[in-house]
């Protein structure tokens, strides 16, 4: 089977015609189940949406429920009135304030009209959102149209979804024959508004038919007392169904205008929280007991939503999270794990007559190995017949002695183990880098300070994620590709993102400002915290004995580097305002020197 290749994709707006055309059912009936439990005709939960029962088929194509079977089919709800569609008010907006009611015409002559297409076609699709809130802006300060001479008057959005013009409220159908119009007249040049005149027409924004989402998207779950509780989005679709159904009822009746509108403004309301319930302006849809529903927006924003909880972040094995905070005595590629952490992830070390002996002496330790230094105990040992032994402090003995080669031992995280360290959101790759992982006391995962700029890191609470690689080649691949030393340029900008920062620079620099000078014992500390081996280049002044500053860093630096920088000499220097400074300093380093 040939890979097919994505070619294009093209977003658009669903046309009623499509919606019924994709539809497997109209639905009518508010009801979910009948008294014998089984899914109402036309219902809610019509088994042409798909079914989630196990005995039961699906109505439209044929198949059970479960992998590889129905996925589920939309239905449709055919609106008694137009309602507006509260993702689609600002185009809305845009659109009313820049064209005439009339006509349907832009609110420009044709100079005008003919001077917005070319710049428009500059922007090449740029910011197009912005240059059609500047041609709304621009349409609202024009009086008359140019073509059929009605005044324009001001356009108004009572939030969330009212449009007034002037004083008078536009109802949900005068929009849509106002925005049928502007179709009609503007045809290609609906591209001012950001809208593709064939896959996004301005008047399927105010909806007359509403998609039914399948069964699968919003199952019902049957609690301890047998009663079915329905999901948040079904029971909106029951407000949505009842309220359609009695406005059809008053409208045929012939019901006073005011009960019509009560009741259209009703429809708007349900509609609008089904799509939103958080929409501003409005009250939330509630259940009864006071809890807030959670409808499509809500299902697809924020921490809980789909794109943050379900897409970017998933429940994963062999990883561990926790807080973080500084150590500036660990390498780079470091990361500090907790006792406790390393005591429960693992890694598998695949038993062969070379280390087979090493393996029994860490099965023989058990779980948790005594001792004030920590060393890595067993978990588990999968045997080659694929059965797994928990390894205890009671079986520990028996279990070493049957070890075989082709089994794997389940051992503990040690020093130098290769992770993978994650701080979300994830935003560019230096998010997630591979560290050698050290185990130290204490319950928070340690890291040095000139790693906290790729992973956007503080230690004000912050988390992050510690990854335990399961196999040879995710280690490999992850030390080739992802070590922090291989990220120190950032890929963005070419420049150095791993470097030193705040206090490093301070040090330096006082370091080796001006004529420095330590006592022995403090320039010992200093060259002990980098585990320097050798001479310390003391010196004698009024038989006091001290080492330089300069001659410090110069220890520091490898030999053989070479490097010149210019630096101007003070910042008092009343001569340095002027364009040439006499007293520039070059900063010299020869041949790992510090010389100024």
């Amino acid at each position: 089977m040939i890979p097919k290749k994505i070619g294009w994709m093209k977003f658009g707006l669903l046309s009623p015609k499509e919606i019924r055309k994709m539809s497997a059912i109209r639905i009518i009936s508010p009801e979910t189940y009948n008294e014998d439990g089984f899914p109402e005709e036309m219902g809610l939960m019509d088994p042409h949406l798909g079914v989630i029962e196990p005995g039961l088929r699906c109505k439209t194509c044929g198949q059970r429920v479960g992998k590889g079977g129905c996925p589920g089919h939309f239905g449709h709800i055919e609106l008694a009135v137009p309602v507006v569609h509260t993702g689609y008010v600002g185009v809305i907006k845009n659109i009313l304030m820049a064209t005439c009611r009339k006509c349907g015409n832009l609110l420009f002559n044709e100079k005008e009209k003919k001077e917005l297409i070319e710049k428009f076609e500059e922007f090449e699709g740029r910011n197009a959102r912005q240059f059609a809130g500047m041609i709304a802006k621009k349409g609202s300060e024009v009086e008359k149209c140019p073509y059929c001479g009605r005044e324009n008057l001001e356009i108004k959005l009572d939030k969330p979804t009212s449009f007034r013009e002037g004083n008078t409220k536009l109802t949900p159908s005068e929009i849509r024959e106002w925005l049928e119009k502007v179709s009609y007249s503007l045809g290609k040049d609906l591209r001012l508004f950001d809208l593709d005149p064939e896959a996004a027409r301005p008047e399927w924004m105010v909806l007359t038919v509403l998609p039914i989402s399948p069964v699968a998207t919003r199952p019902s779950i049957v609690l301890e007392s047998g009663q079915r509780s329905e999901d948040d989005l079904t029971h909106k679709l029951v407000d949505i169904i009842r309220i359609n159904q009695r406005l059809q009822e008053n409208r045929d009746a012939g019901a006073p205008q005011l009960i019509i509108e009560d009741l259209w403004e009703l429809l708007q309301y349900h509609v609008t929280t089904y799509f939103d319930n958080q929409t501003a302006g409005i009250p939330p849809a509630r259940h009864r007991s006071g809890r807030a529903l959670r409808t499509l927006a809500q299902r697809l924003k924020g921490k809980e939503g789909r794109f943050r909880s379900n897409l970017s972040g998933k429940r994963v094995n062999f990883s561990s999270r926790t807080v973080i905070s500084p150590d500036p005595n660990l390498s780079i590629n470091e990361v500090g794990v907790p006792i406790k952490v390393a005591r429960e992830l693992t890694v598998p070390l695949k038993i062969t007559q070379f280390n087979i002996e090493n393996a029994r002496e860490m099965v023989k330790r058990g779980p948790s190995p005594s001792g004030d230094k920590y060393i890595p105990g067993v978990n588990y040992i999968k045997r080659k017949d694929g059965r797994r032994i928990k390894v205890t402090k009671e079986n520990m003995e028996e279990v070493a002695e049957r070890l075989e080669e082709g089994a794997t031992v389940e051992r503990q995280l040690q020093d130098g183990d290769i992770v993978l360290f994650n701080r979300q959101p994830s935003l560019h790759r230096m998010s997630m880098m591979c560290h050698r992982v050290r185990v130290m006391p204490f319950n928070t995962f340690r890291i040095n300070l000139a790693v906290c700029a790729p992973y956007n890191a503080d230690f004000d609470g912050d988390e992050m994620n510690l990854h335990v690689l399961q196999s040879e080649e995710a280690r490999a691949e992850a030390e080739v590709l992802m070590k922090v030393q291989e990220n120190i340029l950032s890929p963005r900008f070419g420049g150095v993102i791993i470097g030193g920062i705040h206090d490093h620079i301070s040090g330096c620099f006082l370091l080796t400002y001006k004529d420095k000078k330590f006592d022995v014992g403090d320039a010992t500390q200093i060259l002990s915290s980098t585990s320097y081996k050798g001479k310390i280049p003391v010196k004698e002044e009024n038989g006091k004995k001290y080492v330089n500053g300069k001659d410090l860093f110069s220890l520091l630096i490898p030999d053989g580097i070479n490097l010149e920088y210019k630096a101007r000499c003070c910042m008092n220097c009343p001569k340095c305002e002027k364009e040439k400074c006499p007293n520039d300093a070059y900063v010299v380093i020869k041949n790992g020197r510090l010389k100024c």
